[in-house]
């Protein structure tokens, strides 16, 4: 398919307004972790520069693969309008829903203003090595048993490491165009900085996604990668797994303990403070409003009378009771939107998904959009998995990572790609 953006030329007054917007975008993806509601600071601003462009000269432009993307995000904001509608109409509950709408017109404005070169490799190398000095701080400084920044440990955990799976594409990116570079070496340190990150978070369920998400970029990536730096380098994580394993001070070998221990006090009836035995008790709980519901769900209001008449009746613990979400996407779309609600979620995760790896495919020997593509494609990715043990849309950093990082990245490829086909005319 034809790249149809275009460059719209700039007015002298505006002429630093695709710069200012980039770098704000950087910066938010930089700052999500390290300033409270950070990723916040980029849509705010691209927000009002969408009303200050209408105002401008220039064409908006947009095409097919574009329509997709905001059809999913406006399909998924409508689902929910219409089930907190059927929950009795509670409009507070549109706060995070809403942030997928708002997400269109911060789309429209990037893909106005032409992309300025890496910015978006900075924000999220600085983003991760950010996130590892927090963890730090939190753990081994203030002496918490999990870092958790300015959120809870497990969404510091899981975005750390989607920031560190990013990094990897950043480094991709500088090995495909300067070979082995100081930018280069900063992504790999910018990678270890997020895992690391994660791993002081005390996050178990987003660590399942590393071997998925590292055999995936190192497919993708074997053209650029030879078979002997494949081989060492899996040597090398399967090293440091054990070395971090193995240390007391990461925590990792205590949290790991901790399953086998909560699930055998679970299976003896222990609840009180048992991580994964509460979990399997909310999934039962999700799993019995889904029978009584299973097109629409119960709703997230209906649900704490329902839940507390589970618990009177002994099907459930009281101890989940204060819990508003199942801890998995998934079983809570299913408990409390049903079938449809799951059905218009998977949507919002696989269009995106889709879109990027058709640019991949595309590109797939020229790294200078192929990275690009990569980024915004694991970032579906890994939310789908963080999804199986944490509820990450019911959290504001978990919305606006979400659906700002792919409409960053997503502007970003479009861009990339537009650059390339004017190399060749």
């Amino acid at each position: 398919m034809q790249n149809n953006i275009q460059s719209t030329p700039a007015t002298s007054e505006l002429a630093l307004l695709p710069f200012l917007a980039w770098l704000m975008a950087s910066v938010s993806l930089g700052l999500s972790l390290v300033l409270n509601e950070g990723i916040s600071l980029a849509p705010l601003f691209l927000l009002c520069t969408f009303f200050v462009l209408l105002f401008a000269k220039g064409s908006w432009v947009s095409d097919r693969l574009d329509g997709w993307l905001m059809a999913s995000f406006v399909t998924y904001f409508l689902s929910m309008l219409l089930f907190v509608y059927l929950d009795g109409w509670h409009t507070r509950e549109l706060d995070r829903p809403v942030r997928f709408l708002l997400a269109i017109p911060v789309l429209f404005v990037l893909l106005r203003l032409p992309y300025k070169r890496d910015l978006l490799w900075y924000g999220v190398m600085i983003g991760a090595l950010g996130a590892f000095c927090f963890a730090v701080y939190d753990r081994w400084i203030l002496g918490l048993d999990r870092a958790n920044g300015f959120e809870h440990p497990i969404m510091f955990g899981n975005t750390s490491l989607l920031l560190g799976g990013l990094s990897f594409c950043a480094f991709l990116y500088f090995k495909a165009q300067k070979g082995w570079h100081k930018l280069t070496v900063f992504a790999l340190l910018a990678v270890s900085c997020g895992v690391f990150a994660s791993l002081l978070s005390g996050t178990r369920g987003g660590w399942v996604s590393l071997p998925i998400i590292v055999a995936f970029i190192f497919w993708q990536s074997r053209d650029l990668l030879d078979k002997k730096l494949r081989i060492w380098g899996s040597c090398l994580l399967i090293a440091l797994s054990v070395v971090i394993i193995s240390v007391p001070q990461f925590g990792v070998a205590k949290r790991l303990h901790e399953v086998v221990t909560d699930i055998e006090r679970y299976q003896s009836g222990d609840f009180l403070y048992n991580s994964v035995g509460q979990r399997f008790e909310m999934w039962k709980a999700a799993v019995y409003m889904f029978n009584m519901s299973p097109l629409l769900g119960v709703g997230e209001y209906h649900s704490v009378e329902i839940k507390q008449e589970l618990a009177d009746e002994g099907l459930i613990s009281q101890s989940i009771l204060r819990f508003s979400h199942a801890h998995n996407e998934y079983l809570t779309s299913l408990s409390l939107r049903g079938l449809i609600g799951l059905f218009f979620l998977i949507v919002v995760y696989l269009v995106p998904l889709k879109l990027f790896l058709r640019k991949m495919h595309l590109h797939h020997h020229n790294w200078n959009v192929k990275a690009y593509a990569l980024a915004g494609a694991l970032i579906p990715m890994s939310y789908m998995d963080f999804a199986l043990t944490q509820s990450m849309f019911s959290h504001n950093i978990g919305v606006m990572f979400y659906a700002f990082s792919i409409v960053f990245f997503w502007a970003a490829t479009r861009w990339v790609e537009h650059f390339q086909q004017a190399k060749h005319i």
